[in-house]
């Protein structure tokens, strides 16, 4: 058994407007975030090298997304004069994930009480909570704003709340690395550097594919004893 915590950094692929609750605007196409990860997992050997592994955690996928969008407007109506308007749209959501994965464990290097397991597998989640905000900023010109309860603001909110399309599961793949170091016959200290691929869209309404890289660290616990390979001349 393995218990686990760690930091995550979320990469966000989108194209999409809008999603329900939002205000449509100019395409979203990238953003990023980062947020805390922790759980735990079983482990069946299923050879000296091999192992498969299941586990349950928990994972912060909040992030960010912008765009800029340019519209014109009329600055002095005598002379019907025009004047450009550039505008950034963000939209800061808060996601997080109870997420199950299972996966195999290789054995590709060990020495003494030192050993570093290629991984790969599955991963299968569902939302436990989801909201954003979605806000206005004025870029350009710098004497241009919104007018919100009779003043010029250069930063508004256009519409914020809970995310309610979430596809009900979300599935995706897993790769990476776990160092182990034994520190007696059955406990490792060990870390990992995963990379959370998306299989799909994490909304209904919306494109939005959530990547990610977690790197953690937790303790191992065996109930058999483990001892490394022979050292081979």
């Amino acid at each position: 058994m393995q218990v686990y915590g760690g930091y995550l950094t979320t990469s966000y692929a989108a194209d999409f407007t809008e999603f329900s609750g939002t205000v449509s605007c100019d395409k979203f196409t990238n953003g990023n975030g980062n947020g805390l990860t922790a759980g735990f997992q079983f482990e069946l050997p299923v050879s000296n090298v091999v192992s498969v592994v299941c586990g349950l955690g928990f994972h912060d996928r909040s992030g960010a997304l912008s765009t800029n969008s340019s519209f014109p407007i009329r600055y002095n109506s005598t002379s019907n004069g025009f004047t450009q308007v550039v505008m950034e749209q963000s939209i800061a959501t808060s996601m997080r994930f109870l997420e199950t994965q299972l996966d195999a464990r290789y054995i590709m290097f060990e020495r003494y009480a030192y050993a570093i397991r290629l991984l790969g597998g599955l991963r299968i989640g569902v939302p436990l909570s989801g909201t954003f905000t979605q806000q206005g900023t004025i870029i350009s010109p710098d004497n241009a704003g919104f007018i919100v309860n009779n003043q010029i603001v250069q930063q508004r909110t256009l519409s914020s709340g809970d995310i309610t399309s979430f596809e009900g599961l979300q599935a995706g793949g897993v790769i990476g690395l776990e160092p182990m170091i034994r520190i007696s016959p059955s406990m490792h200290i060990t870390g990992s550097l995963q990379y959370d691929i998306p299989f799909s869209s994490a909304f209904k309404d919306a494109n939005l594919n959530i990547a990610g890289i977690r790197a953690q660290c937790g303790i191992r616990y065996s109930i058999r004893t483990f001892a490394p390979s022979p050292v081979t001349p």
